[in-house]
């Protein structure tokens, strides 16, 4: 039977789909809990509760370049929710760089052909020196991966579908170091970048990046970090070395400062990174403490951390985590001193 509604709601997305220009800037919705053993996992998880995944490939050699691991100096991978993976570029100390995945469906690690902007040897180690520190974001609604290359002006981006490596023009009018951080922004169809102070946006429609703040701001000189929350449509970001200082950049492209952190927040003191569900940006202390932040009543909370399948141990390097919003959870992965594991955390509960 001809159904008026039905019809109407059919044509809205025929134009939607047939009309350039007509897109949204919201992540592909989460669907069901699928028969996978993320899925299944998460599935069963309450409210502030812990639990190990246990995958297949996730080993010491998959980390490992030369007498270090791609988790040092960094805490943020990245969830693609069309191809439902995690990504991770990562770096070693004096050491080589590795692209490495977990693939949902399979339940699966695997090393990825080595990105071709590299000029290092991974044999040996030798070539650009860095870390991740906060330089892996994605853009969840156009499949692509970004990777800030540590110490030089350059972003490279990674077509998730075609498997293709690009490179963005230079970062213009911008200090060059280690411990820069990355955050996409789909409100704004950018990149948002930060190192010491100094904020840069990269509007992708221009192909160009420009200055956000005229002065620079208080924070760490390095080791800074900037997430996005998708919940509440800001960039959160500062922080760094013997740094306190929180700020939200909004869609409209204001800076807002916020209350500062209860904790030194940075790569070489914090594990940082965002709730899927909430929005809230959670950060784990070297000490094992971990915080949650309302971006927009600017509040922050101590969470219990029962069950915790690992230990800090009075640092914060070897662990990693990125929002899963497929299945609102944090997917963390450790590195051998904390246990090598992987595990989800779920912060809040999955809204109706």
């Amino acid at each position: 039977m001809w159904n008026p509604r039905t019809r109407s709601l059919s044509l809205a997305a025929l134009v939607v789909m047939l009309i350039p220009g007509i897109a949204t800037t919201d992540e592909p919705k989460p669907q069901p809990p699928a028969a996978t053993e993320l899925g299944k996992l998460a599935a069963g998880m309450k409210p502030g509760t812990w639990a190990e995944l246990k995958t297949d490939g996730y080993t010491a050699e998959l980390l490992k370049v030369q007498n270090h691991h791609i988790l040092e100096y960094t805490s943020a991978a990245t969830w693609e929710p069309k191809s439902r993976q995690v990504l991770f570029v990562g770096q070693g100390h004096y050491s080589a760089l590795k692209f490495i995945s977990y693939a949902e469906e399979t339940n699966t690690w695997k090393l990825l052909p080595t990105p071709s902007w590299w000029e290092g040897d991974p044999k040996t180690g030798k070539g650009p020196i860095g870390h991740a520190y906060f330089n892996n974001t994605i853009d969840a609604v156009g499949g692509v991966l970004y990777h800030h290359q540590s110490a030089t002006k350059l972003v490279h981006r990674y077509d998730v579908a075609k498997a293709e490596w690009t490179t963005l023009p230079e970062i213009k009018d911008a200090a060059t170091g280690h411990g820069t951080a990355i955050a996409y922004f789909p409100e704004r169809k950018g990149l948002v970048r930060v190192l010491g102070g100094q904020v840069h946006f990269y509007d992708e429609k221009q192909n160009e990046w420009s200055r956000v703040n005229k002065d620079r701001l208080a924070m760490g000189p390095y080791h800074n970090f900037a997430q996005y929350s998708p919940v509440h449509k800001v960039v959160l970001f500062g922080g760094g070395n013997n740094s306190k200082d929180i700020y939200k950049l909004d869609a409209e492209g204001k800076v807002t400062a916020l209350k500062a952190a209860p904790v030194e927040v940075g790569v070489n003191t914090t594990a940082i990174t965002v709730d899927p569900v909430s929005g809230d940006l959670l950060v784990l202390h070297k000490d094992g403490q971990l915080f949650a932040c309302n971006p927009t009543t600017d509040t922050w909370k101590e969470v219990k951390t029962d069950g915790m399948p690992f230990a800090m141990k009075g640092s914060s390097f070897d662990v990693v985590a990125t929002p899963v919003s497929s299945h609102g959870v944090v997917l963390f992965f450790t590195a051998q001193a904390k246990g090598l594991k992987v595990c989800l955390y779920k912060h809040a509960a999955a809204k109706e």
